[in-house]
């Protein structure tokens, strides 16, 4: 597992998917964030240090909706897992070693973000408790998107079809995470349709505790840890021996390629 878990970094960090919506995009957000918002300060704090937690959440999306699932798709697409069951490698470590890896890149990407706030815009660090507290809860959400996003790459299975599902699942959720205006706008079905999902809190709530007001969002806890357990479940039910969800692309790819080829009985041939 060690040796495919730096394999996968290294895949991820060659992609163009991955580099420029792990690494870019979440950096492009920020200074987009600060371009239209502007950067006056509000009592002495930078206005960036308002909407910081809207642009994190909104520069995470991409990396859960398009480029990791898209990754795993292509894993399964091209037979890269079942090859390694045929050497006994267990499908539930090759998916943990695959997830492990997306969060890593997906940390790098959240960081050199605030890092370049810190930097270039006034972006202030609160205490150290609630400094903290902020980054133990983006990276809970951060995991849920990232396991959510594999739970679709797996049921999936295909590229082509996992662009067109990725941009609609980052429009949607980036819909959710647009900050209060969601709230204060729109009809009550719809906040409630967005307070639904993890990421709308990160955006809403989370700014209390970058700037020093609060500690904990438990809405927010209790929301991510239903989304979050039944990814894990899900996950844990497609690794299971035999795996129909990923050995179901495999099967089909040597039906197909049988079925060119002009085999009479293609079913005999692929028991064989």
């Amino acid at each position: 597992m060690k040796f495919y878990f730096a394999m996968s970094i290294k895949r991820l960090l060659r992609a163009p998917t991955s580099i420029i919506f792990d690494i870019v995009f979440p950096v492009l957000i920020l200074l987009f964030a600060v371009a239209s918002a502007g950067n006056n300060s509000v009592d002495g704090t930078a206005m960036i240090n308002y909407f910081i937690s809207t642009a994190l959440a909104k520069g995470m999306i991409p990396m859960a909706c398009i480029s990791f699932p898209i990754y795993v798709a292509r894993q399964i697409e091209n037979g890269s897992i079942t090859r390694l069951n045929y050497f006994g490698v267990k499908t539930r470590w090759l998916m943990l070693a695959d997830l492990l890896a997306q969060i890593i890149c997906a940390c790098i990407g959240v960081a050199i973000a605030m890092i370049i706030g810190w930097l270039c815009f006034k972006l202030k660090c609160p205490g150290a408790g609630y400094f903290f507290a902020y980054i133990l809860q983006l990276f809970y959400a951060l995991v849920t998107l990232m396991v959510w996003g594999q739970v679709v790459g797996v049921l999936i299975r295909n590229t082509k079809g996992m662009v067109l599902i990725g941009i609609i699942e980052t429009f949607f959720l980036l819909f959710c995470a647009s900050g209060s205006a969601i709230f204060e706008i729109f009809p009550k079905g719809v906040q409630t349709m967005a307070k639904c999902f993890p990421i709308s809190w990160v955006s809403w709530k989370m700014p209390s505790i970058w700037l020093g007001h609060s500690y904990w969002v438990p809405d927010f806890l209790w929301i991510s840890a239903i989304w979050l357990g039944a990814g894990i479940l899900i996950l844990w039910f497609m690794s299971l021996a035999g795996n129909p969800f990923i050995r179901a692309v495999q099967r089909q790819k040597i039906q197909n390629s049988i079925e060119k080829k002009g085999k009479a009985n293609p079913e005999r041939a692929l028991q064989g």
